[in-house]
């Protein structure tokens, strides 16, 4: 296990104990014993040296310690120092949880839930119920993947209410047909604080949404012939974006 995620009860205190869900994980799941020593993330992004002390019929207690610069290193190591924020037209069922999984995993900040014309889902007919499932998938996902950013979901939004584009970050919109006006390369040459990126529905984005967008400072891109589902578009968009990031300085020296 790459890390493990303490409760979002913990107050910076020299020990915790583990709900039962937490502990059947650690002692059935992973076969953690006692004196095992794990890396530990706060909710506050904070690193901690966590030891088994016990596992009893109450839970499990954690021994805390901090972890010091070496863990803050390996922390800035997994960051590129841009945030990337998935805004997503909000989809049916497990598709929308399979896609919150996957943007943990490539070290997406921020996912919004939009609606779009297109939208299997519509804001009136929106109920958040699923905040406390959506924050156990992050846990998961962050426990997966060891990533050190703690991706966090907000409420649904339409897209006429998305913020213009700031002087510090650059937009893009994924879309189903070439109007693309230059390579993804071009869009990302420069340096960003933020990059926002935008996915459609399964039924893909109408003209009064590519207006909407473009409006707000989006750029599109073109994702090829291929007909895509929208969770497999967001992954497909956002490790590319990702992957241009890491490599940058490659790509720019040429």
């Amino acid at each position: 296990m790459k890390q493990f995620i303490l409760p979002s009860s913990f107050d910076g205190s020299s020990s915790v104990l583990l709900d039962e869900k937490d502990t059947h994980y650690l002692k059935n799941v992973l076969r953690v014993k006692v004196g095992a020593e794990l890396k530990c993330t706060a909710p506050d992004g904070s690193v901690w040296r966590g030891i088994v002390s016990k596992f009893a019929d109450e839970g499990c207690t954690l021994e805390l310690f901090p972890a010091g610069t070496d863990a803050e290193k390996d922390a800035a190591a997994n960051s590129t120092g841009t945030q990337v924020v998935l805004y997503q037209s909000m989809i049916k069922g497990k598709n929308m949880d399979l896609i919150i999984r996957q943007a943990v995993e490539a070290g997406v900040a921020t996912v919004v839930p939009v609606e779009t014309e297109y939208s299997q889902i519509h804001l009136k007919d929106y109920k958040n119920e699923k905040p406390e499932r959506w924050q156990r998938i992050i846990k998961e996902a962050m426990q997966q993947s060891g990533t050190s950013i703690h991706t966090a979901v907000e409420t649904m939004i339409k897209i006429e209410d998305i913020s213009p584009v700031s002087s510090d970050e650059t937009a893009l919109f994924f879309h189903q047909s070439p109007i693309e006006k230059k390579s993804i390369h071009q869009y990302l040459d420069g340096s960003f604080k933020k990059i926002s990126l935008f996915v459609g529905p399964e039924g893909g984005l109408s003209q009064k949404d590519i207006a909407t967008l473009e409006s707000k400072g989006f750029k599109p891109v073109y994702l090829g012939e291929n007909i895509l589902r929208a969770e497999t578009a967001a992954l497909y968009a956002t490790a590319i974006v990702k992957n241009l990031i890491l490599e940058k300085e490659t790509w720019q020296s040429k």
